[in-house]
């Protein structure tokens, strides 16, 4: 067979587009080309043909199939073991007795998993042992759809862990294609094979659409209303659709740089109307300037009111948006100035 017979067998056998496998082999093929220079062309397009197969080999063992799509959201990346190791060392410090008779800890101090069995019922082989070092977690949101087939593009949800949860970098709001293990509903689950790679031959034209379609949307009057219906809920995510009256690029201690949004309807009529303050972290691009806008997706939040000294009171405060993505919508986007323009490798024409 010639390679895009190859190429052709292994897009049916892992019910994979062939835009996807030409894309992997040009991947491998590149890489081949790069370290092995003593082969002769031929040579290194056998070798990368080989490389391929023994990649969809291992893929062929792994239920995870192709999606395509595009992610609208990530939250922070959060390490799920930190807290619960903190407070075994607290508890150690206080009655060292105590936590090793409850198998909290080692003699000496070191915390250790408590958990006998899964939710599944099956027994936990670590327990008893030393809890690991990390343990990353992020959730990621988007809309995708399965790469072989016709049905519609759907919501999910996805938690990713690791290295891969530690990846500040995962696209937001172009078009990608992934592999992954589909749960049924709206919960799609990372496999070992899941890598978020841009594909611009997806559509991926109309992110709005995309997103009034598949997610909650709440109008800023509501934001209230709705945070106090679903903060029980840690994974509740929204959408806010408003004007940006104000943006500081300047991080604050925490990392996260603020935007304030404004409903101008609710602002024609009332010029004291609330609006909402938007924490976006460093890892979201913001490519848009003060006077556009946008969509918010995100998570609510509530402190706690200030005095006028500054100190926090018992009454709670404006509800305000932890960003997971914003967009900015098209038709009424305005360009960052170029002189506050961040300075990137594009922008200083660097090959």
């Amino acid at each position: 067979m010639n390679k895009q017979e190859y190429l052709n067998k292994f897009a049916e056998k892992l019910s994979l587009t062939i835009e996807e496998v030409e894309a992997e082999f040009k991947e491998v093929y590149a890489d081949i080309v790069l370290k092995l220079t003593d082969l002769s062309e031929d040579q290194q397009e056998q070798r990368a043909l080989q490389r391929l197969a023994l990649l969809y080999k291992k893929q062929m063992r792994s239920p995870a199939i192709g999606f395509e799509g595009v992610i609208i959201a990530t939250s922070d990346c959060v390490d799920a073991i930190a807290r619960k190791k903190q407070e075994a060392k607290d508890l150690f410090a206080a009655d060292p007795q105590m936590c090793v008779e409850s198998g909290i800890t080692d003699n000496e101090g070191t915390p250790l998993d408590q958990k006998k069995e899964w939710s599944t019922g099956r027994p936990n082989p670590s327990y008893g042992k030393p809890l690991p070092e990390h343990n990353y977690l992020r959730n990621v949101w988007g809309v995708a759809k399965k790469s072989k087939g016709d049905e519609e593009p759907k919501f999910f949800t996805m938690l990713i862990s690791g290295e891969k949860a530690q990846d500040e970098t995962i696209p937001i709001f172009k078009p990608i294609r992934f592999m992954a293990i589909d749960k049924g509903e709206n919960k799609i689950n990372a496999s070992t094979f899941t890598q978020f790679k841009v594909d611009k031959l997806i559509d991926a034209s109309d992110i709005k659409e995309l997103i009034s379609k598949h997610c909650i949307a709440v109008p800023m009057n509501n934001l209230e209303s709705y945070h106090d219906s679903e903060k029980e809920d840690w994974n509740r995510l929204c959408v806010v659709e408003g004007d940006v009256s104000a943006l500081n690029l300047e991080p604050t201690t925490f990392g996260s740089r603020i935007m304030n949004l404004e409903d101008t309807e609710a602002s024609l009529e009332d010029l004291d109307a609330k609006g909402v303050t938007c924490w976006i972290p460093e890892r979201i691009n913001i490519d848009f300037a003060e006077g556009s806008k946008v969509l918010v997706i995100g998570r609510t939040a509530q402190g706690k009111k200030k005095d006028d000294q500054g100190n926090p009171t018992d009454e709670p405060g404006d509800v305000s948006m932890n960003v997971y993505g914003v967009y900015a919508i098209p038709e009424f986007k305005i360009e960052i100035p170029e002189e506050i323009k961040p300075i990137t490798e594009e922008s200083l024409d660097i090959e």
